[in-house]
Formats: structure tokens, sequence, C-alpha cells
């Protein structure tokens, strides 16, 4: 959906947009959206009404033209069971860049990962387990330590789309069929 922007103000890696539009955005608090706007970025709804969505945006430096494209990526209020409790939590769902994988299973059909989070929710854990998983591709893990530089989902048909991209050890792709969340006691 193409949108005309009026202004944008940004705050670190919160990203007001104030645009012009006829209805307003179809999305949802937490929504994953991909922005192309000069540059191409995936951000995570923070804020939305109908002049304005404020979105949080791992770059701080953009380009933005007058107009933006913005689509639906990916919701996890409506494709993560549990991710309720993870935003009840924190007050979003959380991106995962620069979280540690501290332990992992990737089975045939099933990958569980649990993930500590970086600041300022250190010591905080997610464990991930993605169910009907296929097509699970995985490098080696590091033995010392498993840093996630990036973490999308997205849809493709049917299935959901898992990529992790290691800033350090474990990366990896693969589809499933569902996506389970829980905060880990720790």
């Amino acid at each position: 959906m193409q949108i005309g922007i009026k202004q944008v103000e940004q705050q670190g890696k919160s990203y007001t947009i104030h645009y012009t539009l006829e209805q307003p955005l179809p999305f949802d608090l937490h929504d994953i959206v991909m922005v192309q706007a000069g540059d191409y970025v995936v951000g995570s709804v923070r804020a939305l009404d109908a002049q304005q969505i404020t979105l949080h945006i791992n770059e701080e430096q953009l380009q933005w033209g007058e107009k933006t494209i913005i689509q639906l990526a990916f919701s996890p209020t409506v494709s993560i069971e549990g991710s309720g409790t993870i935003i009840e939590k924190f007050g979003y769902f959380p991106d995962f860049e620069q979280a540690i994988i501290t332990n992992y299973d990737i089975g045939k059909d099933q990958v569980e990962l649990t993930i500590e989070l970086p600041e300022p929710n250190e010591k905080q854990s997610i464990k991930l387990t993605f169910l009907e998983a296929f097509d699970v591709e995985f490098s080696p893990p590091d033995a010392r330590l498993n840093v996630i530089a990036e973490m999308d989902f997205r849809y493709e048909v049917t299935d959901l789309v898992v990529d992790i991209e290691g800033a350090q050890g474990l990366s990896g792709s693969f589809f499933c069929g569902k996506i389970k969340a829980e905060l880990v006691e720790g």
C-alpha cells in the first residue's frame, strides 16, 4: 500500500510517520511490516491511528521519499501461539537482534531455540518452538556463542518462513506450519 509522507519524526530507532491516505492502514499493533521509502527496511508497529504510524526499525539513519510503500510481512499476534504473554511482559514482541541462542534442538520436523534477549531485557529468555518444520538448513553452531544479527518471519502461501542470520555462530532458514513462544524462567 502506498502512502504519502507529510513528516517523519525519529527518536532513536522509533520512527513516527505522519501520512496521507484515504483509509486507515490495515495493520495491528506488533505487526511486522516491510517499508520501502528510498531504503528498504523491516519494522514493528508500535502505535497506529488514521494519520500516523510509529515503527520500531533497527536502522538509525534512513532516507525517506515523498511516497512510501508499506506492506504486512508477518503478524506475531496471529501466527505465534503465546505471543500475547510476551507482549504483555515487554510491551512488544522482540525482534531478537543481538540476542543469544543459549540452547537449540534442530530436528527433522521441529526446531527449538532458547534465546536470551539483549539489553534492556538481558537475563530474560524466550523458547521458540517451530512445529511442522521442513527444508531445515542451518550452518554449524559456534561452541562458544551464537548471536543473532537478524531473525525474519514471513508468510509464503500457507507456510511460515523463518530466516536467522547469525552475527556469530548459528544461521539458518526453514519453513514451518506453526510457532509457539514461551517465556523461560531463569
